[in-house]
């Protein structure tokens, strides 16, 4: 107990107890500010579905192009198969640049299937699926393309987390800022 009667003991336990509420604060309070940016990833805003909704989407739309493709080359359905189980995995995962990277490696097989099934005669309940499937895939795409996300985050960085002393705060909490799906 005479540690906490000397000054310097007074001194250095009150440095840490400003340390430690900093801490607790700054990780609640910008916590919070980002936790609501990331919503917009995750929750429909503004009259636009989330990018999440979408992503779901896509993952519908290859499971009906993987039923057909699946009939003409397994290797190709497989390719497809691995790939939307990717970006399931990054969606159970919640990490924002886990889907972007699994999102963008189901475009690139998803094309690959499409472009196989271009190679075969399908029939007329096939193409007409396809098509289908194609449409919504594709829309589905050009949504997340146009989603508003990004320049959200964009404009949280700019107008909070890079101004003095925000960043530097954060950096000492270990508060991250939010990702973009980019």
């Amino acid at each position: 107990m005479s540690f906490f009667k000397k000054p310097a003991g007074a001194v250095i336990v009150s440095v840490i107890l400003c340390a430690a509420i900093l801490v607790m604060n700054t990780q609640s309070m910008l916590g919070e500010e980002i936790d609501a940016v990331e919503d917009g990833f995750y929750e429909n805003v503004d009259g636009q579905r989330s990018i999440y909704s979408r992503l779901q989407e896509k993952l519908s739309a290859s499971n009906g192009i993987w039923t057909i493709v699946y009939r003409y080359n397994q290797g190709v359905a497989n390719e497809l198969a691995d790939a939307r189980e990717y970006l399931i995995w990054a969606c159970d995962d919640a990490s924002i640049s886990s889907m972007k990277y699994a999102n963008d490696d189901l475009n690139e097989q998803f094309s690959c299937a499409v472009n196989e099934l271009e190679a075969h005669e399908l029939t007329e309940e096939e193409r007409e699926l396809a098509d289908e499937y194609v449409t919504a895939f594709n829309g589905a795409q050009k949504m997340i393309d146009e989603n508003s996300y990004n320049s959200e985050v964009l404009e949280f960085m700019r107008g909070t987390y890079n101004k003095f002393p925000t960043r530097e705060l954060a950096e000492f909490a270990g508060v991250y800022p939010p990702e973009t799906f980019s």
